[in-house]
């Protein structure tokens, strides 16, 4: 944020919004906009390298819900049509004869979205791809990872590790509740066929055992 905010606007949350941030931060220092490769490689030295990881299914149920129900924030002019898109391509699979045949309206129910997982051989969007392509860590080389169901702790490591104030703790890393908690994911694929379930878990199993986490035990 550096030349983009003065330092008393740090601690305004009105001031400082944290996409927008992100975007200039990355006009000012981006890898990309690097063109000498030496710099690249002391700019990355110079740096901590943090990846934040999350339960692949957790993370799964979480973009559904925040991007395929019609209800959902992110269902935008993006996702709401690859919803519909999905349901229509993937709705005569579901394990339910009745559901194949009930009329809904038209997006994708979460067995759908994970039949669509399943089955995609093209590029997956960012939000569902997997991590060990879309963060690539065994070329990166990352200092840190940290894990979304050990946020609170793995925050105040990093911020004691790199010495960040209490005042921009208070900006910087604000904790709050998120919404997708253990029990609704297992609530959503307790809504599917377990060998469908199974299919899914193979598709992202590097991400699994890259990360250390342990396969659910409703599939065993």
């Amino acid at each position: 944020m550096e030349g983009f905010y003065k330092v008393e606007d740090y601690f305004s949350e009105e001031t400082i919004h944290g996409a927008k941030a992100m975007a200039l931060g990355e006009q000012k220092l981006s890898f990309a906009s690097m063109k000498d490769k030496s710099a690249q490689r002391e700019a990355w030295d110079k740096s901590y390298k943090v990846v934040m990881v999350r339960n692949p299914f957790d993370r799964i149920v979480s973009v559904y819900v925040d991007k395929l129900l019609p209800t959902a924030p992110g269902f935008t002019y993006i996702f709401g049509p690859l919803s519909r898109k999905i349901n229509k391509k993937y709705k005569h699979l579901r394990y339910d004869v009745h559901d194949q045949n009930r009329t809904d309206d038209g997006t994708a129910a979460f067995e759908d979205f994970v039949n669509y997982l399943v089955d995609i051989k093209e590029a997956r969007d960012p939000h569902w791809q997997f991590y060990h392509k879309l963060c690539m860590p065994c070329q990166s080389h990352y200092d840190y990872i940290i894990k979304f169901e050990t946020l609170r702790d793995d925050i105040e490591f990093l911020e004691n590790r790199v010495n960040i104030s209490e005042e921009h703790r208070k900006i910087v890393f604000p904790f709050k509740e998120y919404k997708t908690q253990p029990s609704s994911v297992n609530k959503y694929f307790e809504q599917i066929p377990k060998d469908l379930a199974l299919k899914l878990y193979e598709v992202y199993k590097t991400d699994f055992v890259l990360f250390n986490y342990d396969r659910p035990d409703y599939l065993n």
